[in-house]
């Protein structure tokens, strides 16, 4: 199913390396997947520690996809299958990788978030048809 493109998602990952870094980047719904790029600067001069950065969430390394709207900004929850679903993106814990969004971005944010959960559900049910279909034969 095609849907409309989301926009790209301005997003942040705060206290990277007890508070010394941040990454700033975008976060981008695709069909393949989540699409994240960053770079990683120093908290206090705002120095870039690493060039553009890319990774690619594929759907099947994801359990679940949230958004929570607070007062002053958003969270987007990305919830992996395992440990190693965000290995190669700075900040994440126990499996599961919390995005800042500013208050401005929120409606991108909650939309892009709302494409990622229809493309989730997606894929798990393909893989539901594909269990049912090894299964009886």
């Amino acid at each position: 199913m095609n849907y409309s493109s989301s926009p790209s998602v301005p997003v942040e990952i705060p206290n990277i390396n007890h508070g010394f870094q941040v990454a700033k980047g975008l976060l981008k719904v695709k069909e393949d997947g989540l699409h994240f790029e960053f770079e990683v600067k120093d908290s206090f001069v705002g120095m870039i520690t690493s060039g553009v950065q890319s990774s690619i969430i594929p759907y099947t390394d994801l359990e679940n996809v949230r958004f929570e709207k607070g007062w002053w900004n958003g969270k987007v929850i990305l919830e992996g299958t395992s440990m190693k679903a965000f290995e190669d993106l700075p900040g994440s814990e126990q499996g599961r990788l919390k995005l800042k969004v500013k208050r401005s971005d929120r409606d991108d944010a909650q939309n892009a978030v709302s494409s990622a959960r229809v493309h989730l559900s997606e894929h798990k049910l393909k893989e539901l048809d594909a269990g049912q279909e090894h299964t009886e034969e």
